[in-house]
């Protein structure tokens, strides 16, 4: 009998094993050009979810999460009751990963007939535990501005706003605030949203739970200082993130704004045309949220035209 019971733990074992291996894929972003897929983990609560591969940059090492067993629990385990008690444990066990796997973020081409893309909504559905946005609201379009450093632009890009009567969500960096504090002081009094970019602009899923924190709060805490705001939401550097920074972050009481949206605008030495650029965009138009980066000499100047194009087409920009 003993010889048979404990042949039956080892089975169970092994079962509770393979399942907990197994993932279900789909197609999702893995960069901007839209290029790659990941893999969706399996979601077995509604905060936690078990380890499973996803086309990433860099390590793909994962750290596990286990749950400690009580007093009382491991005291009600009888002899009669040690098979079901086993594969109870395995389950439990499996449940409690927790993915730190990188996700690069980005776009596909494919979309629905609102011009949202798939992708975009696949994720706001994926991540949406984890305070984590996407999309905006029905004829809304999100006008967000990544500021890692200044390059002349923003002032103007602040006075076309004005003037459209447009608020925009500015994600700054602890660089942007200590070199530009006159714009970021100029952000916050004209009604923008100002938002966490962190503090060195690492890739997220490459640090420590602590570096984490540390990346979010050292910047939140000079901003409340030297400016008197309470920043609210954040966006990874270089949309690289995972579900555990995720977690964190929404720990820190901030939600996570990605995009549905976004160009190759970054790089100052090769500008794109304007007028392909503002085609681009006007092609894209629906309701999302748009990553322009303020450095662009292209979107500033396409700027006003861009915004008088979505208010002709029924759409409130704002933040």
């Amino acid at each position: 009998m003993k010889i048979r019971k404990l042949l039956c733990i080892l089975a169970s074992v092994a079962m509770i094993s393979s399942l907990s291996a197994c993932g279900c894929t789909v197609d999702d972003p893995a960069d901007v050009n839209g290029t790659g897929t990941t893999t969706t983990p399996v979601t077995t609560t509604m905060e936690t979810t078990t380890n499973a591969d996803t086309s990433v940059i860099g390590s793909e090492d994962k750290t596990e999460r286990t749950t400690e067993r009580t007093p009382e629990e491991t005291s009600e385990r009888t002899t009669d009751r040690m098979d079901d008690s086993r594969v109870t444990d395995e389950a439990a066990y499996a449940s409690s990963y927790i993915d730190i796997t990188k996700v690069c973020w980005g776009l596909g081409k494919e979309k629905n007939e609102k011009n949202q893309p798939i992708d975009a909504i696949k994720a706001e559905e994926k991540y949406k535990l984890y305070n984590a946005e996407f999309l905006s609201e029905d004829k809304t379009i999100r006008l967000t501005f990544d500021e890692g450093y200044e390059n002349g632009y923003t002032a103007e890009i602040l006075d076309i706003l004005k003037e459209k009567d447009v608020k925009a969500l500015f994600f700054v960096t602890y660089d942007y605030c200590k070199n530009s504090p006159d714009l970021v002081q100029r952000m916050i009094d004209e009604g923008h949203t100002v938002g966490n970019h962190s503090y060195t602009h690492p890739s997220f899923p490459d640090c420590s739970e602590s570096e984490i924190i540390d990346e979010v709060m050292v910047l939140h805490d000079y901003v409340a200082e030297q400016f008197g705001y309470e920043m609210t939401y954040f966006r990874f550097p270089k949309g690289e993130f995972s579900e555990n920074a995720l977690k964190t972050v929404k720990s820190l009481g901030y939600t996570s704004v990605f995009w549905s949206f976004a160009y190759n605008d970054w790089d100052t030495g090769n500008q794109p045309d304007k007028a392909e650029a503002l085609q681009k965009i006007k092609d894209s138009t629906h309701s999302g949220i748009y990553l322009l980066h303020a450095v662009s000499e292209t979107n500033t100047a396409i700027l006003g035209e861009i915004i008088d194009y979505w208010k002709t087409e029924g759409y409130t920009v704002t933040a």
